[in-house]
């Protein structure tokens, strides 16, 4: 299970590189990580935005955006997405391991640099469904 969350202002989102991953390394993603036990979603989602770009995030501030069913060879991935519109304009990478990169982007100057799922999740109309089922990896 994992958190992301989706900031967009002016047609711009704010996304990462990943950076010392297998899984996708080099391409452009959301702020994101797993929910450990026993977070909740958001709990999880306000601790990575927290450790991975240096903002503290007020729960209060941030809105159920979609769930995602990932179906891969080997396991079963839940993505909750939460949005927020108030964020700060400035961001630092705290984990360089992970992050290469961070910025406003436009994801459709990006279409074949960002994590498919999370492309499909962006690029989907912006009226948000409450669930979504899908084998997009």
């Amino acid at each position: 299970m994992s958190t992301h969350l989706i900031h967009e202002k002016d047609g711009k989102h704010l996304m990462i590189r990943r950076a010392g991953s297998a899984y996708y390394p080099g391409f452009f993603s959301l702020v994101a990580g797993h929910v450990e036990p026993p977070e909740t979603p958001l709990e999880a989602l306000v601790r990575e935005v927290e450790e991975e770009i240096g903002v503290r995030l007020p729960p209060g501030d941030v809105s159920f955006a979609k769930v995602l069913h990932r179906r891969l060879p080997d396991r079963i991935y839940i993505d909750y997405f939460f949005k927020t519109e108030r964020m700060p304009a400035v961001w630092q990478i705290c984990e360089p391991e992970k992050i290469s990169e961070i910025g406003m982007f436009d994801p459709g100057a990006l279409r074949d640099q960002i994590v498919p799922y999370v492309w499909a999740v962006l690029s989907s109309p912006q009226t948000y469904q409450e669930f979504e089922e899908g084998c997009v990896t």
